[in-house]
């Protein structure tokens, strides 16, 4: 059966655009876009009349177990730290995850995705008591949906060198079952796509960074990792191998046109150059960074291969931009040359365009 999507308002965004239009679906694929389509005997006809169409979001960084974070019992005493948020609140809580809950916190998360118009996540997945098959219970929940997904398990030593190994098994499991290599088809409908997922640099011996590398190489996968989110992960750097989180990775080849670095807050500039040199995506999770009180991203230096993740604070891609947005305005200090160009502008209005600016107030 096909689809036929009438007098539809349809977005764009490559280029920005606005235009009515019918669209045929059969299958995953949009097959006919132009006005005054008729329809055939195997459409279903849809009316969608004064309605937007538009793509769907995608969340480049999300923690789909963290759905069952809201309502939780709060920690024994009050986090001192980032480090203490982690201990207190998400490694408890992953380390309680089992077979249920992973799949109903998948299926709430990709349910709360979905409603939001997001229909593509990228989660980084940690259960260190339920790791075997974990992914596959993933999978299963985010198929049921009907989202697609690019999964993986956080390989990380702090639960020793037995969890370590489970996880880097877990990732490879995924990424033979769902055809991840070099030589796949990349064209063929499977939601599912896999990555070779790691905690963070200060959780990850040498090591299990070359195992990490080793993966990569033989499925041609990138690395989905949290880099420079709370200074602790850049002193570890400095402090045990003498160079930077990024540096680290590109000296264990963990870096590529296919890696994601979540958070990278507090990357020196010379990191934040070897990443672009590299080609890697960087994953800006501005509510996430306000919660847990890391910093604001230097997003701007991150060229053009910046996306919008949430960490797990849900996955409504528009309300992940209003925060991205009104949070970019309020890391400019006022001292800055683009505050002083802003004021200078905005003192040089006529009275009519400033009582505009004041609407949302």
């Amino acid at each position: 059966m096909s689809y036929l999507i009438k007098s539809a308002t349809v977005v764009t965004f490559d280029p920005p655009a606005l235009e009515q239009a019918d669209l045929r679906i059969n299958g995953e694929y949009i097959v006919d876009r132009r006005t005054n389509l008729e329809p055939r005997d195997d459409d279903e006809v849809i009316d969608v009349a004064g309605k937007l169409v538009l793509p769907g979001m995608v969340c480049a960084h999300t923690h789909l177990y963290s759905t069952l974070a809201r309502g939780m019992p709060a920690p024994p005493r009050t986090p001192a730290n980032f480090r203490e948020i982690l201990e207190l609140v998400w490694w408890r809580l992953d380390r309680a995850l089992d077979e249920e809950t992973i799949y109903w916190s998948a299926i709430a998360g990709a349910m709360e995705a979905a409603r939001a118009g997001t229909t593509c996540v990228f989660d980084h997945h940690a259960s260190p008591s339920h790791i075997n098959g974990s992914l596959d219970i993933v999978r299963s929940a985010v198929e049921k949906v009907g989202l697609r997904a690019v999964l993986c398990y956080e390989v990380t030593d702090r639960g020793g060198t037995q969890e370590r190994e489970k996880g880097l098994d877990e990732n490879l499991a995924l990424l033979r079952s769902t055809g991840s290599t070099a030589t796949a088809d990349r064209t063929s409908p499977s939601l599912i796509r896999g990555m070779v997922g790691a905690h963070a640099s200060f959780t990850l011996s040498d090591e299990s960074l070359d195992y990490c590398a080793e993966l990569m190489r033989e499925f041609d996968a990138g690395l989905h990792i949290h880099v420079a989110e709370d200074k602790w992960d850049v002193m570890d750097a400095q402090a045990r191998y003498k160079m930077g989180v990024v540096e680290r990775l590109a000296r264990h080849s963990a870096l590529n046109s296919r890696t994601i670095l979540a958070h990278g807050i507090h990357l020196s500039n010379e990191d934040i150059g070897i990443a672009n040199s590299a080609g890697v995506w960087f994953a800006h999770n501005p509510r996430s960074n306000m919660n847990n009180n890391v910093g604001y991203a230097p997003v701007a230096k991150f060229g053009n291969r910046v996306v919008l993740g949430t960490d797990g604070i849900g996955a409504d891609m528009f309300e992940e931009t209003h925060f991205a947005f009104f949070k970019g305005r309020d890391a400019i200090k006022t001292d800055s040359p683009a505050r002083s160009r802003a004021d200078k502008s905005h003192k040089a209005k006529a009275p009519a365009d400033r009582s505009r600016d004041s609407i949302g107030k």
